[in-house]
């Protein structure tokens, strides 16, 4: 009884995901970049009084409201930026894709150990079994595996009426090792690199960021469900570029976050064929540290930003579908998978004040407020996988973000398994 009420919940929450995800529209009005002006909204009355040469005063109520020069000797030359916290919403997307790729990646490692085929009928059942098995004619019954995967990741986030946009690359190379407890039970680590470069639209700067995330993960089998954990610690270095038509800038600053990720899955076995739907709760809680500009020349109006929150909290729905394909080497496994990803987090937040450089003289504050995320999207992966004999395995999988109102994202995966002698 338990063991079909577990799965009528894993399906029925599949079926309610593929209702309801549609996407939200953007904000129309932008919001976010405010100076203080006694709680009004637009434009603040300007200040008094010179703030050194080249500096400007800053203002955004609008996309379109421009930076006005105020100087002992004014200058002609106005330049324009877009509102949103995009330095913030690109480190913060950084920080999320490389921990969603790695709990996602760990069980499709497991997949492929124990996706080989466990139905009595099917020609390949000898090579079914929990990784690691005795009974396993391509594991060697080791207690240790180590793994290895590199993602290489690429986000366009589209300009809204609330935020600018931006394009970012990402390459992270994940290592680790699982430890066999039992036939049921693993438990490992991991630790990741990763590198980005972001580049905001219309030359306006960028920011280039080296993450390093150590993870600790378990899982549990029964003979039709499972359960793993992980849990994660990250670390960011982030550098930060601005320009504008008289100026540009430049700044440095940290970040640090947890991450947890709790997945619930099941399969069903229909000869060669099997099917994982799966449900997953994920957690991010972090902060950017609190950093300020330097100008080119010395003399600019810098910002100086307080610390910001990274925080994310996500349900993914997925259902994974792959097949055995029994190889005089070993297992070739085609899949495929669906995640839709429920995202329930706030918008980034970016708050400071506008300085003279030179003298660093308060000139207004500044608050910047990106887009909402999308609060339903769905995520579609092919993927080939094939576990050879003396118990490697080896994958590939690529992955395309849909539904999104305003990111396209686009993930390739390589990665391998070796189970030690």
């Amino acid at each position: 009884m338990a063991k079909i009420h577990l799965k009528t919940v894993v399906l029925s929450g599949l079926i309610s995901a593929a209702a309801i995800a549609l996407p939200l529209q953007a904000a129309e009005i932008c919001k976010g970049r405010q100076e203080s002006n006694g709680g009004q909204e637009g434009p603040p009355d300007q200040p008094t009084g010179g703030v050194g040469t080249g500096g400007e005063y800053v203002s955004f109520a609008a996309p379109s409201f421009t930076r006005a020069s105020e100087s002992a000797e004014p200058s002609n030359s106005v330049s324009t930026d877009s509102c949103g916290a995009v330095v913030t919403e690109s480190g913060g997307g950084l920080a999320q894709d490389t921990a969603m790729n790695l709990g996602s990646k760990f069980n499709a490692l497991r997949v492929i150990s124990r996706g080989i085929g466990s139905d009595k009928n099917s020609e390949s059942s000898t090579l079914g079994g929990a990784a690691g098995a005795g009974d396993n004619a391509l594991l060697d019954g080791s207690r240790f595996s180590v793994f290895s995967f590199a993602d290489h990741v690429e986000r366009e986030r589209k300009a809204t009426a609330s935020s600018g946009g931006y394009e970012q690359k990402n390459n992270a190379l994940t290592l680790g090792f699982d430890y066999r407890i039992d036939d049921s039970s693993f438990a490992g680590m991991s630790i990741s690199r990763s590198d980005g470069d972001s580049d905001l639209d219309s030359q306006l700067g960028g920011s280039e960021v080296s993450l390093t995330m150590l993870g600790f993960h378990g899982v549990h089998y029964w003979p039709e469900h499972y359960v793993s954990v992980l849990v994660a610690y990250g670390a960011m270095d982030i550098d930060i570029a601005r320009r504008n038509a008289g100026d540009s800038f430049d700044a440095a600053t940290n970040s640090n976050y947890w991450y947890g990720d709790l997945t619930l899955g099941t399969e069903y076995q229909y000869g060669a064929l099997r099917l994982s739907p799966t449900i997953r709760a994920l957690l991010m809680t972090g902060e950017i540290d609190a950093y300020t500009e330097r100008s080119a020349s010395g003399a600019g109006t810098v910002r100086s930003i307080n610390a910001q929150d990274i925080d994310s909290n996500l349900l993914s729905l997925a259902v994974q579908a792959d097949y055995s394909l029994l190889q005089s080497w070993g297992v070739l496994l085609p899949s495929m998978r669906a995640e839709f990803i429920f995202d329930q987090g706030d918008a980034y937040k970016t708050n400071g004040q506008t300085l003279n450089d030179s003298d660093k003289t308060v000139i207004g504050s500044i608050s910047d407020l990106s887009d909402e995320p999308d609060s339903s999207t769905l995520a579609v992966s092919l993927g080939l996988s094939g576990q050879f004999k003396r118990g490697f395995a080896a994958y590939a999988v690529y992955e395309r973000l849909f539904l999104h109102d305003y990111l396209n994202k686009y993930t390739a995966t390589l990665g391998v398994r070796y189970e030690l002698p």
